[in-house]
C-alpha cells in the first residue's frame, strides 16, 4: 500500500512539474491531459442540461470535438453566463462555449477564435395573448422586457427599446416563466433558442418586428495573451466550418432538447 501510495504522489508530481515547465495554456493542457471548458447551460440548442442533469447541446460537442483533436480529456464547468464572462477573464476555464457574440466590448479582457456559427435574428418572444398589440418595437414602451445579464440582447433592448424597463435574469428558464405568468411582456433571445422555446411551450410566439442587428458570428472566448491557444483552436475551427459540423451539432440539439420537453 505505501509502496502505491508512493508511486502515484510521483505521477502527481510529475503531472504537476510537466505543466509548470509548460510555456503556454496549449502546452499545459497537453501537459495535463486535460481541456477545460466554461459553459452557461441553459441556452439550448447551444448547451442545456440531459434528464441526468449534464451539460448537452451542440457547444458541448463542439467541446468534445475540440478534446478529440487535441488528444486530452474534456471537463465540462458550468457557470451562470455574466460568472463564465469572469471565469474566462480570469482564465479560470481553458475555453469558453456558450453561443457568444465576440462583441467589442469583450476583447480587452478576453480572446476569440474564428467565428464557427452564425445566428440568424435577435427577437422578442412575447406571449400569443399580446401578439396584437405587441407589433412593434415601439409598443414595448413602458413594458418590461427581459434579458439576461451580459448578453447582446441586453444591449439590444438597451439600445433599441428605450421606452421599456429592463428586467435582468440570471438564467434563461426564468426569464421564460415570467413571460409566461406575465410579469413581463418580452424576452430578448437569438432566434435560435426562441425558436426552441416556441417549439416546446404553445403559450410562446415570436413577436413580428425584430431587433436591427447583423450577426457578428458565434465565437469561443479564450483568456487574454493565449496566441498558441487561439492558433491551435482556428485550426479545429476552421475544419468544423468547411465540412459544415456546428449546423449538424444544432440540428441534433435541437432533437435531442425536444425529446427531453416531450
Amino acid at each position: 500500500m505505501k509502496k502505491l501510495t508512493a508511486i502515484l504522489l510521483a505521477a502527481l508530481i510529475l503531472t504537476l512539474c510537466l505543466s509548470g515547465l509548460a510555456e503556454n495554456r496549449l502546452e499545459a493542457i497537453k501537459a495535463a491531459g486535460k481541456l477545460v471548458v466554461g459553459t452557461s447551460p441553459d441556452y439550448a440548442p447551444y448547451e442545456f442540461l440531459d434528464e441526468k442533469g449534464q451539460p448537452v447541446g451542440a457547444d458541448i460537442t463542439f467541446a468534445q470535438y475540440i478534446a478529440d483533436a487535441w488528444g486530452v480529456e474534456l471537463v465540462v464547468e458550468s457557470y451562470n453566463f455574466d460568472a463564465l464572462l469572469v471565469a474566462i477573464a480570469a482564465g479560470k476555464v481553458d475555453i469558453a462555449l456558450a453561443g457568444m457574440d465576440p462583441k467589442p466590448d469583450r476583447l480587452s479582457s478576453m480572446m476569440f477564435s474564428d467565428i464557427y456559427y452564425n445566428e440568424t435574428n435577435q427577437i422578442i418572444l412575447i406571449h400569443k395573448d399580446n401578439a396584437d398589440t405587441l407589433k412593434a418595437l415601439e409598443d414595448f414602451a413602458g413594458k418590461k422586457v427581459a434579458a439576461q445579464n451580459g448578453t447582446l440582447q441586453q444591449t439590444l433592448v438597451t439600445e433599441q427599446l428605450p421606452g421599456s424597463e429592463l428586467e435582468l435574469i440570471t438564467l434563461i428558464p426564468d426569464g421564460i416563466m415570467m413571460l409566461l405568468t406575465g410579469k413581463v411582456a418580452g424576452m430578448a433571445l437569438a432566434s435560435p433558442v426562441a425558436n426552441q422555446y416556441v417549439a416546446n411551450y404553445p403559450d410562446l410566439v415570436v413577436c413580428e418586428s425584430k431587433f436591427d442587428y447583423t450577426s457578428m458570428g458565434i465565437a469561443a472566448a479564450l483568456p487574454l495573451n493565449e496566441p498558441e491557444l487561439v492558433e491551435a483552436l482556428n485550426e479545429v475551427v476552421k475544419v468544423v466550418v468547411e465540412e459544415n459540423l456546428f449546423y449538424q451539432w444544432m440540428d441534433e440539439a435541437v432533437l435531442l432538447n425536444n425529446s427531453l420537453n416531450e
